[in-house]
This record gives C-alpha cells, structure tokens and sequence, in this order.
C-alpha cells in the first residue's frame, strides 16, 4: 500500500506570494494605472474636442444650406419684434430656425443634437448678467425673457410659463445650444454694423428711432474664410471680450491646447463653413473698446 504524496513546508512557501511580493504587484499595478490614467484622460477630451468640430461643420454645413434657400440670407440671430420692453419676449433663436427649416434638424433631445458640445457643464448662460454669465454652459432656444431682455430670467416657451400661457407656433422642441454666434447683439450695445464684423443679427429688433435691423447678406461678407461665424461659448454679443477669463466673455473655452494649461481652446465655425480651434491667446480680440471693431471677427494671424 503505498503513502499518499504530500508537499513538504518549504514547497509550499517556495509557491505563495509573500506579503512583500503582493505590495510590490500592487504598487507596480498603481503606478502603470497613475500613468494611464492621465493619457486616457487627454484622449478623452481630444475625442469630445473632435465631435465638437464636427458638431460646428455640420452647423457650418447648414448655415450655407440657409442661405441657399433663403436668396442669399444669413439666418438671423433672433426673428423679434419690437425692443424688447418690459416683457415677456418669447424668440426663437439660430438654433430653433436651422431645426425649423430642416437645414440642421435636431433630435429634439437637450443635449443630444449638433448644438451641443459634449464638453458643455450643466450650467444656464444669462442666468442674471453678462458679466456673471458661464460661457461653457448653454443657452435654451426658443426662449422667452421673463422681463423682455437678455439680463432676466428666462423660460422654456414650449412648456406652460406662470402667467405668459402655452407657447404656439412651428418650434415643438426645445434645442440646448452650447455655441455662441458672432452677432449684433440689440438687447446689449447694438452698433451698426461697420465695417461688418458680424455675421448676423437680431432681424425685427426696432431701435428708438424707430430703424429695424434686417437680414444680412451673405454676400456682404468680405473675407468668409476669416468671419468667425459661431464658436464654443452662450447666447452672442460682448465681442469685445473674447479672452480666457475676461469678464463678459461668451466665448467658452472647453477643449485642450497645445500649450501646458488645459482648456484653453475654443472650437469655431466661419462663414465659408470650415471649423477650426483656436486658442485664446490668438482669438481674435477688439483693439478698443468698441463692440463693432473688426479685429475680433477675423483671425490676426491672417
């Protein structure tokens, strides 16, 4: 009859890990993924900075469409009426009119459509001010402006509003837009449009005098590959201040650059369609303090 075999004490622990061994596994483990992490983490944002510009081309794409159907037309910025006053001000915004007419359609989801960058925080622009607006939230198109400018509360027109009633009219959804467009902006400091920085504006809007803003031609532009048309950021206007971190700034930051410091580039569409990035040491910036300076809608570099 033989013995059963069996493993002698030292074959065993020549076969376990010892408590030293482990720890050393574990931090090797901790230091690949402290290495990993951060790579995957720029890729990240590299893939959202892509679908972002490929957001702004297809916009890009739309708004020649519109122009197209519309005998030479830009899309405005707002279709108003009136200037504002006291409110309530219900507009339906760029967003609501590529959607309305089929050129850029949405989901008719929030956040789930080309008007939204996914980088976007869940933030509401124009909350208050421009000076305390957050310009890499959104801003929600239709609209109604509680108080009939853009400095009050707002509404989603497409749901009942306390005292205003049930919105009507071709817009059945509400589009959440994270870019912002380079227009004459009326319900802040509407200048006339000389030399033509801006690529569209608020068509209807009447001023004291009694003048309206009208629709803009496309072919009015001069340089479209330089005319920034739409770019990361909320809602229009303050185009004087384009910088990182200046106050009033509607120009959103969201993405990677190439220098050390994160989320210093803003994605941008022009007037002939293509999309670039652009940092905010070079985005174009007014080299005064009026609004309709043309420095801030071409790039200085060219």
């Amino acid at each position: 009859m033989s013995t059963p075999a069996t493993v002698s004490p030292s074959t065993k622990a020549a076969q376990a890990f010892t408590l030293i061994e482990l720890l050393v596994v574990v931090a090797i483990l901790a230091l690949l993924i402290s290495i990993l992490l951060p790579s995957l983490g720029r890729a990240k944002n590299r893939a959202t900075a892509t679908r972002c510009l490929a957001n702004l081309a297809s916009i890009g794409r739309g708004l020649v469409a519109y122009q197209t159907a519309n005998d030479g037309y830009v899309v405005p910025s707002y279709n108003m009426t009136g200037s504002g006053g006291a409110g309530p001000l219900t507009v339906d915004g760029w967003p609501a009119i590529l959607d309305r007419d089929g050129v850029v359609p949405s989901s008719g989801g929030l956040t789930n459509n080309v008007f939204f960058c996914p980088n976007t925080l869940d933030k509401v622009g124009l909350t208050a001010s421009a000076a305390s607006a957050i310009p890499i939230g959104y801003q929600d198109y239709p609209t109604t402006f509680l108080n009939g400018t853009d400095g009050g509360g707002q509404a989603d027109p497409t749901l009942p509003t306390p005292g205003f009633g049930n919105a009507s009219g071709p817009y059945l959804h509400e589009i959440r837009c994270s870019y912002w467009i380079n227009a004459n902006n009326p319900l802040g400091s509407a200048k006339a449009p000389s030399p033509n920085p801006y690529y569209t504006q608020s068509v209807g809007y009447t001023f004291s005098d009694g003048s309206k803003m009208t629709p803009m031609k496309a072919s009015l532009i001069l340089r479209p590959c330089a005319l920034i048309v739409a770019s990361d950021g909320i809602y229009a206007g303050q185009q004087k201040n384009t910088r990182l971190n200046e106050p009033s700034s509607r120009i959103g930051y969201r993405h990677p650059g190439t220098s050390a410091s994160a989320n210093t580039v803003t994605n941008a569409v022009f007037a002939d369609g293509h999309a670039e990035g652009i940092e905010s040491s070079t985005f174009p910036h007014a080299s005064n303090t009026a609004e309709n300076n043309s420095q801030y809608s071409v790039l200085a570099a060219q």
